[in-house]
């Protein structure tokens, strides 16, 4: 069988695992930020979100990611408004990434490593939940344009071939467009042990160069070098760095769940027997995993790393592709002339195990066993967020089918992402003219508007339930558990894309920053966000007690650039 016909069935099988791994997600509809992106892309030619600041600073502040817009414009051209069109080309993407990783672990290792390495990207927790959230798109483009790179560049070291040089160029310039994790790619590149020292700087000097000109472009495009929703000023201190390891050192659990001791032990042990067997440290893999897990230091404190989402699925990528490598190389130094014939005769009980047989078998059983650990927490967990996901589908199917003639409380899950409410309704307004059901975040808007007909979602039949009937008892519950003089101060100014509060005079309890435009927000007492929000959105702040009584400041509104506000109630 040619390379070529061996490639094109590799391709095919792994699409085909892509699909059934994660089949489910056909069925979906726009959830969390996919009715923003559509919106702005409603709005505006996607080539203003390469070259004007202020176009793509109405969609994001604190990233720069024009390819995502531009990707799923070419979805709306092509398919229109269909979600199902938009999936088949997430799965797409990642079978494309998979793809690519294995015809970059084939650069050093032998083929079955190679596909363990593939299939384990796919099947793991960062990977099925990319697909279940069409927002995280460009990750996984991205990642396909970097290991096109990485890919290319190899090749052009090993054979001089300039146009794949140039290629490899090209592919981290689209990657950096998509997602700024795959801005370190040069240093990754500097690193691969394919040539000496002066031939690698020579060939990565092109890399570097672009790199800088990125630099410029997202100093143009964002006022900031920087990234992230935090000020840049805080990457230093003490307790930020002290959070930024906890984080990390929660990274096992969150890819295996419960079983993340095995996991750990065996992603080590199978490193230590490398090392030894290669009588070397591997230095360069060790800064190479420093260039991948850099990035994602700004997310640490917002909006945090509490789940193996699209955060970690570049950390997952080089775990996949660090197993498979190191899984060839062991089994290389320990038991070069294991065969399958012999390994499956020994595993069938046909053959006795032997000590070298069984050490020379090791490595092959060390990846399964941990595919079979990263299925344990990768299932249940993308079965949560499909569940999850399920909620944004209902609503918007709601919200896109009816009018203002009803109104709806938007679901717990739906309420932290609000925009997603927003972007619907006016995306709708845009396309057909037609208003939508009335979202009420919080009693106090139904106790300001006269609603007939209320609908919320039911999580026992995935469907929206009319509680019209309920609406007097909510109004009851609303105004028994108020006290409308009970003390309350704020503070708050919005200047140069950056939100700052503070809230009190209570420590105990909660805020929440409550709005028909911006939704309902938990917020600490005091803090900064770097955040996009709607000039002149009116909000109040609710504060509830431990005791579970409520209270609520006046009507305030957001103002771009407007000066500092404070408010205050002090009657008990």
């Amino acid at each position: 069988m040619t390379n070529l016909l061996r490639a094109g069935l590799a391709a095919i099988l792994l699409l085909v695992l892509v699909l059934l791994v994660n089949a489910g997600v056909f069925g979906a509809n726009w959830r969390w930020d996919d009715t923003q992106i559509l919106l702005h892309s409603h709005q505006y030619s996607f080539w203003q979100d390469f070259t004007r600041p202020e176009v793509w600073q109405q969609f994001s502040p604190a990233n720069l990611t024009p390819w995502l817009i531009f990707s799923f414009e070419i979805d709306v051209i092509l398919f229109g408004l269909t979600p199902a069109a938009f999936y088949l080309h997430q799965l797409l993407a990642i079978a494309a990434a998979a793809f690519m990783l294995l015809l970059c672990l084939q650069l050093w290792c032998r083929p079955v490593f190679a596909a363990a390495g593939a299939v384990l990207f796919v099947i793991g927790l960062p990977t099925m939940l990319v697909a279940e959230q069409l927002m995280t798109r460009h990750y996984i483009e991205g990642l396909v344009f970097a290991l096109i790179a990485v890919y290319a560049f190899v090749c052009y070291l090993r054979n001089g071939t300039i146009w794949l040089c140039l290629l490899a160029l090209l592919m981290y310039g689209l990657a950096i467009t998509a997602k700024e994790i795959y801005v370190p790619l040069p240093a990754l590149l500097l690193l691969l042990p394919e040539a000496d020292w002066r031939s690698s700087i020579r060939a990565t000097i092109p890399f570097f160069a672009m790199t800088l000109l990125y630099a410029l472009w997202r100093g143009y495009m964002l006022g900031s070098f920087s990234g992230g929703y935090v000020d840049s000023s805080e990457y230093l201190s003490v307790a930020f760095i002290t959070d930024v390891l906890a984080s990390l050192s929660s990274f096992p659990a969150l890819l295996t769940g419960a079983v993340w001791p095995v996991f750990v032990l065996l992603v080590a042990g199978l490193w230590v027997v490398c090392m030894i067997s290669q009588k070397r440290i591997p230095w360069r893999a060790l800064l190479i995993a420093a260039l991948v897990l850099l990035p994602l230091v700004p997310l640490v404190r917002s909006p945090g790393i509490v789940l193996a989402d699209r955060y970690l699925l570049l950390p997952w990528v080089m775990l996949s592709f660090s197993l498979a490598w190191c899984a060839d190389r062991v089994a290389h130094s320990l038991g070069g002339q294991l065969n399958w014939q012999n390994f499956n005769a020994a595993t069938l009980g046909l053959r006795p195990w032997h000590g070298r047989t069984a050490l020379a078998a090791a490595p092959w059983l060390v990846l399964p066993v941990i595919a079979v650990l990263t299925l344990t927490q990768s299932v249940p967990v993308r079965h949560t967020v499909a569940r999850v996901g399920t909620e944004f589908d209902v609503q918007a199917d709601f919200l896109w089918r009816n009018e203002d003639t009803r109104a709806f409380v938007p679901s717990g899950n739906v309420l932290p992402a609000y925009w997603f409410v927003t972007g619907l309704t006016t995306l709708k307004q845009r396309i057909s003219g037609q208003a939508s059901p009335l979202p009420v975040v919080d009693d106090i808007y139904l106790a300001e508007q006269d609603v007939s007909l209320l609908y919320t979602y039911d999580a026992a039949c995935q469907c929206m339930r009319d509680i019209s009937a309920d609406v007097p008892a909510r109004l009851a519950a609303h105004e028994q558990r108020l006290r409308a003089l009970a003390p309350l101060a704020l503070q708050y100014s919005y200047q140069q894309g950056y939100f700052s509060w503070q809230f009190g005079p209570w420590q105990d309890g909660s805020y929440h920053v409550v709005s028909d435009t911006l939704g309902v927000l938990p917020l600490p007492p005091a803090g900064q966000l770097r955040v996009t929000l709607a000039d002149n959105a009116p909000f109040y702040l609710r504060y509830t007690s431990p005791e579970g009584w409520i209270t609520y400041s006046e009507l305030n509104r957001v103002v771009r650039d407007g000066p500092a506000v404070e408010w205050s109630r002090n009657q008990n």
